[in-house]
C-alpha cells in the first residue's frame, strides 16, 4: 500500500472527536473517584431528557428530507426492519444478559473497570460515531458521546474508583480500529449507509435516555439492538455488489 495512502487514513482516523470522548470517561471517572463523597446524582430527568431529544433530531435529520416542500422518508422502512429483526437476533442470544454475565473478580474497582467498558465500549454512536467521522470528517458523533459519557463516568467513578477512567484506552481503540475499517472500505459505504448507521446509533441513544426514567420492568436491552447495525452493513454491502 502506497506510504501516502496510508498517511491520509492515519490523518482521516485521527480527530478531535476521539480525544472528546476519551477524556471525557477519562476526567469523568477521576473526578468520580477523587469526590466520591460528594458525587450523588439522584435526578437523572433533565439528562435522560437532552439525550432523548439530541436523539431525536439526530434521527429525524437522518431518516427525514425535504423535496418538492414536502417531507420524504428516505430510509425509515430499511431502518426499521432493520431495528425488529436486530433486536430479535440480540434477544435470542441474549446479548445483554450474556455482557452483564461476565466472570467477576473479588475487586470491586476491577469489575468497576470492565462494566464501564462495557458500558462506554458497546453501543450505536461507539460504531456510527467512528464511521461518520471516518467517512466524511465530521466529528459530531463522536463529541455527542463524550458528552453524554462524561456524566455516567463520573457515577461509575464515585462508585468503582478512579481505575474507571481507564476505560476511555479500550473505548478509544475500539473506536480507531472501526474508523479505519470503514476508511479502507470506503467503496462499500454510502451516503444511505451513512444514514442508516446514524439513524440506528440515535435510536439507541435515545432509549439509553428513556431507560434512564422508565420503570425496570420497561427499560428497553439497549446492547441488544446492535445486531440492526450489522444487518445493515450487509444489506447495503449486498446491494452495491449484486444490485448495482
Amino acid at each position: 500500500m502506497p506510504l501516502a495512502s496510508v498517511k491520509k487514513a492515519l490523518e482521516r482516523v485521527y480527530s478531535v472527536g476521539f480525544i472528546v470522548d476519551g477524556l471525557a470517561i477519562s476526567l469523568g471517572g477521576i473526578l468520580g473517584g477523587i469526590f466520591k463523597s460528594k458525587v450523588n446524582i439522584k435526578n437523572n430527568f433533565p439528562l435522560a431528557l437532552a439525550i432523548m431529544l439530541i436523539s431525536a433530531i439526530g434521527l429525524l435529520e437522518n431518516m427525514l428530507s425535504v423535496s418538492d416542500g414536502k417531507i420524504v422518508g428516505e430510509n425509515t422502512v430499511i431502518v426499521s426492519i432493520a431495528l425488529v429483526v436486530g433486536f430479535l437476533i440480540g434477544e435470542g442470544l441474549k446479548l445483554e444478559d450474556r455482557l452483564h454475565s461476565l466472570p467477576r473478580s473479588d475487586s470491586l474497582s476491577l469489575n468497576g473497570l470492565i462494566d464501564a467498558i462495557i458500558f462506554f465500549g458497546v453501543g450505536g454512536l461507539q460504531i456510527s460515531g467512528p464511521i461518520l467521522y471516518a467517512l466524511k470528517g465530521d466529528s459530531f458523533q463522536l463529541m455527542l458521546k463524550g458528552v453524554v459519557d462524561f456524566p455516567f463516568a463520573l457515577m461509575l467513578g464515585a462508585t468503582y474508583g478512579k481505575r474507571v477512567s481507564l476505560s476511555s484506552l479500550a473505548v478509544v481503540l475500539i473506536q480507531l480500529i472501526i474508523a479505519g475499517v470503514a476508511y479502507f472500505f470506503m467503496d462499500f459505504l454510502s451516503d444511505s449507509l451513512l444514514s442508516q448507521l446514524c439513524s440506528v446509533g440515535y435510536l439507541i441513544l435515545f432509549f439509553s435516555g428513556f431507560n434512564m426514567i422508565c420503570p425496570s420492568a420497561s427499560k428497553v436491552k439497549n446492547i441488544n439492538i446492535i445486531p440492526a447495525i450489522f444487518l445493515i452493513i450487509i444489506y447495503n454491502i449486498i446491494m452495491e455488489a449484486f444490485v448495482k
